[in-house]
């Protein structure tokens, strides 16, 4: 049985929200003080040459992550910059060149003042987006699948997988906020099944699609997205569960052929995993259901390849 691991660190797993955004910025618009655009590599090429041989894949780290002093820094394709700059997620967004989503770039940028918001970081990704990637969007509104996520039980009853963080991990938390620290990688050829503080991680089982999913110290909007991202689909959080909580998931993924992990082997002998609707409920006390409704698209006109520094 091979298993294919991703590894995210909690302040790289969530880089986007559900909300649209406007055009490209106009002039007048916020910017850095300083910014590098550099050529990066794949992490996706780095994980093939780590897993040879049927071992485990480990993703690096990738996305760009916001540092204390105002600093925004990582390695990233065109697409996930967009998404953080524009607020929004991979089903918002159309068009774009062959490499949106393969070719990697190594970023580094600072604003002004060491106090800048993320949202203000983000606004200054957009200018520099225009700036050096060419970079021009408009924004269409369309009617698309809608999912609402709520808790399952008249009483408010959770299940045994969705427990909340302990104080102690709460404490660690911060101090990595404070000081930029990431938290440690777990090790080992399979997904972990015990939560780590400050981690988000996928764990694939490529013959039957079974994923497994553990999140520690982590908000309901980190699974409410990556519930957006298999299903490829707004999920609104009605669960009205707050504070910091570990969560360890299993369910039969839904990811096409040929996706990382994806696609079922009809050959396999694995047990068929659970459906992600059941294993909400079952697992998490959580329920799924699907509506319409209307979804902003971000359209991509232009974009080229970044200018030199």
């Amino acid at each position: 049985m091979r298993r294919i691991v991703v590894v995210a660190a909690c302040v790289m797993a969530v880089l986007v929200t559900n909300r649209a955004s406007g055009q490209s910025p106009a002039a007048g618009a916020p910017r850095f003080e300083v910014a590098s655009v550099k050529p990066g590599i794949s992490p996706y090429d780095m994980a093939r040459a780590s897993g040879a041989g049927g071992l485990r894949v480990s993703f690096p780290l990738f996305g760009v992550r916001v540092l204390p002093g105002g600093r925004l820094a990582g390695n990233a394709n065109l697409q996930s910059l967009i998404l953080r700059a524009y607020r929004i997620r991979e089903y918002q967004l159309e068009g774009g060149p062959k490499w949106l989503a393969t070719d990697y770039f190594d970023i580094s940028a600072k604003a002004e003042h060491e106090t800048a918001t993320e949202a203000e970081l983000n606004d200054m990704l957009k200018s520099l987006l225009a700036e050096r990637f060419g970079l021009r969007v408009h924004v269409e509104t369309r009617q698309a699948p809608v999912h609402t996520l709520t808790v399952a039980r008249a009483d408010g009853r959770l299940g045994p997988r969705l427990k909340a963080t302990s104080k102690e991990c709460e404490a660690m938390l911060e101090e990595r906020k404070r000081t930029g620290a990431l938290p440690p990688r777990p090790s080992g050829p399979a997904a972990p099944t015990t939560p780590t503080c400050g981690l988000t991680t996928m764990g694939m089982t490529a013959r039957n699609s079974a994923a497994t999913v553990t999140m520690g110290g982590q908000a309901i909007s980190t699974l409410v997205n990556t519930i957006s991202s298999e299903l490829g689909a707004p999920v609104v959080d009605r669960t009205g569960l707050t504070g910091l909580f570990d969560i360890v998931l299993e369910y039969e993924s839904a990811r096409p052929a040929g996706a990382p992990g994806g696609g079922l082997d009809p050959n396999s002998t694995e047990p068929l995993p659970v459906p992600l609707p059941a294993a909400l409920q079952d697992q998490l006390g959580l329920q799924l259901q699907k509506g319409a409704g209307p979804l902003p698209i971000t359209i991509i006109d232009a974009a080229e390849p970044p200018s030199p520094n």
